[in-house]
């Protein structure tokens, strides 16, 4: 389904290409493709991306829906932290992301979850199952009546190298289908994915084998009974030995794709630190979130004025510092869905967090609550 608007310019000088993509929320290629279509219109004219706004100007035009999106089991190595046969605990690496979007539609966590839950021994009778079967967005061949004057709708879907055909019954919306060589998802599906880390962060991600299980665990981090424990090395000294940031966050007013503390509306946001260890210009910390919204613990650390090291959306001298947030999910506990037990998984803190520890201690360094360590651990009872 298509998204149509309507905007009236606030700004003057501003490239309009720029202002629709900071007011739409979407990406600088979505631009350019709404503008190549056709679908931007100023005054009933198509505009050139490179017209600078004005104040009181009044853009109008359309965002198609996007096309339905394969996803592609993907050989991608795993670092496995812990497995049954309900779920899965991965150490994600910096610069994977988590699932499919339509600028990364390959290399992604959930790609490579689907060609390791494939393999013999790894939950392939669960995958393959219609547990983990997909409603499928489809296109269109043929609109009718059946034999029996049944109304039906004959769909084709295509991955390039297999096409298959499907034929809805008494006018069904939604079917289920599953091959062995690829899925193909309506938006927002996100195959086992109940949580997020984002493409910068390092750590520890649950991943459900299937849709009982990915239920289950939604509903334990609705109810709060998932605690995260995160690994951060922030800009400056930290002065308090522990603390909690109780600020609602919220869509940045002006700069749409980033989040910001509000002062009105946003949601109620929640998080505990503590100090593990003052270094030479910087603080080595651990963070609790208690809620979950977007880019929380980059949010909070930047309103108290310690953002994290290597933060080029929220940090002030990111460039400078490493090539990426020095955000790490240390661990994560929680109530096992279908057993008795409560899971505690550890991942170990990544090299480059232990070498700028290890790098920036200095006269001014003060250790708190012990040391950092490579190693980490995972713990299950």
């Amino acid at each position: 389904m298509e998204n149509r608007f309507r905007l009236h310019s606030d700004e003057e000088g501003k490239r309009l290409d720029v202002f629709l993509a900071e007011k739409l929320s979407i990406t600088r290629s979505k631009v350019k493709e709404i503008f190549e279509e056709g679908f931007v219109r100023i005054e009933g004219r198509i505009p050139k991306p490179s017209l600078k706004v004005r104040k009181g100007l009044i853009i109008e035009g359309k965002i198609p829906a996007e096309k339905p999106m394969l996803l592609i089991p993907q050989q991608i190595s795993l670092d496995v932290l812990y497995e049954d046969e309900y779920i899965l605990a991965v150490n994600k690496p910096k610069g994977m992301v988590v699932h499919p979007s339509f600028g990364h539609s390959e290399g992604t966590l959930v790609n490579a979850i689907l060609a390791y839950l494939q393999k013999p021994g790894n939950g392939q009778s669960r995958l393959g199952g219609t547990s983990w079967a997909i409603p499928l967005r489809r296109d269109k061949l043929d609109n009718g009546k059946h034999d029996e004057g049944i109304p039906h709708t004959v769909y084709r879907i295509s991955d390039g190298a297999n096409t298959m055909e499907h034929e809805a019954i008494g006018g069904r919306k939604d079917f289920e289908l599953r091959t062995p060589n690829f899925l193909l998802a309506s938006e927002g599906v996100r195959p086992g994915i109940v949580h997020r880390l984002d493409k910068g962060t390092t750590g520890v991600i649950l991943i459900a084998k299937d849709l009982k299980t990915q239920e289950r665990l939604s509903e334990l981090f609705k109810e709060r009974l998932v605690h995260k424990t995160y690994r951060a090395i922030v800009e400056g000294i930290v002065r308090k030995n522990e603390g909690v940031i109780e600020e609602n966050i919220g869509r940045h007013p002006l700069q749409r794709k980033k989040m910001a503390v509000v002062k009105r509306g946003g949601r109620e946001s929640e998080t505990a630190y503590k100090i593990l260890q003052r270094l030479d210009g910087f603080t080595y910390i651990e963070a609790y979130p208690r809620t979950g919204r977007t880019h929380q613990i980059r949010v909070h650390l930047a309103h108290i004025d310690h953002p994290v090291a290597g933060d080029d959306v929220y940090g002030k001298k990111a460039k400078h510092i490493a090539d990426r947030p020095l955000l790490h999910a240390y661990a994560i506990s929680f109530p096992h869905p279908s057993k008795n037990l409560q899971i505690t998984i550890e991942a170990p803190v990544p090299e480059d967090m232990v070498s700028f520890v290890a790098e920036h201690k200095g006269l001014k360094s003060e250790g708190v609550t012990g040391k950092i360590s490579g190693k980490g651990s995972k713990k299950w009872n």
